[in-house]
C-alpha cells in the first residue's frame, strides 16, 4: 500500500520560515517533517546559507535529499559531501566591486567560494552580525585577491543605506542578478542562479514532477521557487511580492509554520 506523501516533495527555505526568530527549529516543526518523510515524502532544504550553516542543523532535520544552497548557485549531497549541480558568478565581477568600495564606504561585502570559505573585502556591523550567526571565520582580502570561481557576494549594511546600492547597480546587472535573502543582504548571483532553478535540477535528479513539489519561504531570494512549485506557500511574515505568487498563506514563522503546511498537505493532498 503506497504511503501518503508518496511522490512528494517538500522544499523548505530556512531563515524566517523554518528557523524561528531565535534560530532554532521547533519540536512541532521536526515532528511534522518527521511524519511527513515517514509517509513516504521527500524533504528537503532551500537556502541562502553556505554548508556550515546549514549542516548543524542536520542532526534533528530528516532532510532525504540533496539541499540546495546559497540561493540556488549549488545542489549538495550532505550523505556524499558531494557537489551534483553548481552555477557561478562571471569573472568581470572585480571591477564592480572595486567601484562600490570607493563609492560606498559603509557597505560590508562577503564572497563566497563554497567548501565553507568565506572572504570579506571590507567588515561592518552587518557582516560581524552574519559571522557569529552562522559560525564562519572570514579571511579578508583584496578585489584582486579573490578566488576566481564564486557561487555568491554579500553586500550588507543597514537597509535604508542598501536601497542606494541597489539603485545605484540597476542597469550594471548584465551579467549577474540581485536578489535580497534578508533586508540588509543584498546578493549578488549568477544571472542562471535561482533557487526556483535549483529546484527545477533537483526534482529532475530525484524523477520527481514540479506539480508534485512543495515549497515555503518568506523573502524575495524565494518567490521563483514558490512561483515555480506545484504549491506554494509564503509564511506570515513574509514580503507582499511573494504574496502576489503563493497559492497558499502558513503561519508565521515563530508559530511553526512547516508543521501547518504539513497538516495542511494530510487534508489536501494525501492520496
Amino acid at each position: 500500500m503506497e504511503k501518503e506523501f508518496t511522490g512528494l516533495m517538500l522544499v523548505c527555505d530556512m531563515d524566517g520560515t523554518l528557523l524561528n526568530s531565535k534560530l532554532e527549529v521547533s519540536d512541532e516543526n521536526v515532528r511534522a517533517i518527521e511524519y511527513f518523510v515517514d509517509n513516504g515524502g521527500v524533504f528537503t532544504i532551500a537556502t541562502g546559507r553556505m554548508e556550515l550553516g546549514v549542516r548543524k542543523y542536520l542532526s534533528i532535520l530528516p532532510v532525504n535529499a540533496p539541499v540546495i544552497l546559497y540561493n540556488g548557485t549549488l545542489i549538495y549531497d550532505f550523505e556524499k559531501e558531494k557537489k551534483l549541480w553548481d552555477t557561478y558568478l562571471e569573472e568581470d565581477i572585480g571591477v564592480i566591486l572595486k567601484d562600490l568600495l570607493n563609492r560606498f564606504t559603509y557597505l560590508g561585502i562577503e564572497i563566497f567560494e563554497g567548501g565553507d570559505n568565506v572572504y570579506l573585502l571590507r567588515e561592518n556591523e552587518e557582516t560581524e552580525k552574519h559571522r557569529k550567526k552562522e559560525g564562519f571565520n572570514p579571511q579578508i582580502i583584496t578585489v584582486d585577491e579573490m578566488p576566481d570561481r564564486l557561487y555568491k557576494i554579500i553586500l550588507t549594511a543597514n537597509p535604508n543605506s542598501l536601497i542606494d546600492v541597489e539603485n545605484y547597480l540597476k542597469g550594471k546587472d548584465t551579467t549577474f542578478r540581485m536578489v535580497y535573502s534578508e533586508k540588509q543582504f543584498l546578493e549578488i548571483l549568477s544571472r542562471e542562479a535561482s533557487k526556483g532553478k535549483a529546484v527545477r535540477e533537483l526534482a529532475k535528479m530525484m524523477g520527481i514532477s514540479m506539480s508534485k513539489v512543495i515549497s515555503i519561504g518568506d523573502n524575495q531570494n524565494d518567490i521563483e521557487m514558490v512561483e515555480m512549485s506545484g504549491t506554494g506557500f509564503a509564511v506570515e511574515n513574509t514580503q507582499p511580492d511573494l504574496i502576489k505568487v503563493a497559492d497558499y498563506c502558513s503561519v508565521h514563522h515563530d508559530k511553526h509554520a512547516v508543521a501547518y503546511v504539513v497538516n495542511w498537505l494530510k487534508t489536501n493532498m494525501s492520496n
